[in-house]
């Protein structure tokens, strides 16, 4: 039940997390794709929080 919740919460930080980063990156360069941004941002985020996770920096 514990991996559920983390996994949702994991999900909506990194979507959420890259959304806003997206959008105030957008601001900066209005040329750019922001679905892209998007992408990137979360890719880079989960990538993080899975790399915390492996070295064992979080223990559940």
């Amino acid at each position: 039940m514990w991996w559920l919740i983390i996994g949702a919460v994991w999900m909506t930080g990194t979507f959420g997390g890259g959304w806003v980063l997206a959008w105030l990156y957008k601001r900066l360069h209005p040329s750019l794709s922001f679905y892209k941004l998007w992408a990137f941002w979360a890719s880079l985020l989960g990538g993080a929080v899975a790399l915390i996770f492996a070295l064992g920096f979080v223990r559940l």
